[in-house]
Formats: structure tokens, sequence, C-alpha cells
């Protein structure tokens, strides 16, 4: 059985992570839909589509996935043209809301990319949601002039968060966070 989910179809920053599971041996492979396909004009012809589909194949071939085999796929937006296409092609799916390992996987995946791009590490949160959105609204006003590059410029929304400023009494809180082992185990 192989999980799909994605991580960042929310946030603002970046572009997104599609995640892949193989539940029966923890097997995990990630791929990234490019924050290109968030901006103009890739976004508004749909494109992120074609190329979570692409991906998706990419990552059925190298975790040798049979269509005899169920996948269980995340009912995100993103995911849309996987879950038809491959529904089409043969292969045997399930929608399903992920939770678990691969759910705190893929964010993780995520949130290392926000940090590589430089976001402050362990200050996103692993919960999308309030607290992440600021910290990456934050993050992109410090040097809006060269950080608006990763933001997703397409969401209707940008058009107003572009023009937002942060309060002065605003401190970046740490998290704890527990590590990969802590969470499942020696890889």
């Amino acid at each position: 059985m192989l999980d799909i989910d994605d991580a960042g179809w929310g946030d603002m920053l970046d572009g997104v992570v599609l995640g892949f599971l193989r539940v029966e041996s923890s097997t995990f492979i990630s791929k990234v839909i490019d924050v290109k396909f968030f901006q103009p004009p890739l976004f508004a012809k749909k494109a992120y589509l074609d190329e979570a589909l692409r991906l998706s194949r990419e990552a059925l071939k190298e975790l040798a996935v049979e269509k005899s085999e169920e996948l269980r796929i995340c009912t995100a937006p993103v995911l849309e043209k996987v879950r038809g296409t491959l529904s089409e092609e043969g292969y045997k799916i399930t929608p399903a809301k992920i939770v678990g390992e691969l759910q705190t996987r893929v964010e993780m995946a995520f949130i290392k990319r926000l940090e590589k791009l430089g976001v402050a590490e362990n200050t996103v949160p692993l919960d999308p949601g309030r607290n992440r959105f600021y910290v990456q609204l934050r993050w992109i006003h410090g040097n809006l002039a060269k950080r608006e590059r990763y933001v997703k410029t397409a969401y209707r929304s940008w058009k107003r968060w572009r023009l937002w400023q942060p309060r002065e009494e605003f401190k970046v809180r740490r998290i704890a966070r527990r590590t990969k082992e802590e969470e499942w185990g020696p890889w």
C-alpha cells in the first residue's frame, strides 16, 4: 500500500512538497512542485496539476508500485489530477485524509525547505495554520524585494498580504520538535 500526501498548498512560501510512503516498509520519498507553478502565468493554466501527476508517476516508478496495490491519496486540490488519471489507468485509488507518519514526514520536508530558504530554524510550526502563516509572512517582509520570488504570488490573497506590515512587538519563538528518531524510531 502507498500513501500520497502534500504539504505547502496553503502556505505562501515555496512550492508544494508531495510525499510518498510505502506503508509496509516506511520507505519515504518526496518530490517538489516548484514555486513557479504557483506564480503567473503557470498558476492560471493549472500547470501544477500536470506537474503533480508527472512527479507522482516518477515516484511510483521509483517505488516499483504495481497497479494491483492500493494507493491512498490525499483529497487536496493539488492531487486532483493524480487521483483521476491514475484511477483511469487502472490503479486502485482511495481518496483519503492522510494522518500519522506520512503527514508528519511530508510537513517536515516542507519545513526543511523553508529553513533552506532562510526562515529561522525551529520557528515554523509543524501544523499548518495561522502561526505558520505569520512566521512566513514576517520572513517575506523582512526583505520583500529579494524574497518575493519565493512566494506563491498568483494566490489572490497575496495582493493584500503584500502590503502587510509586521507589528514591532513580534518576537520569533523557537519550537521544540521531537527528532525523527523519537517520532518513528531509527531509520
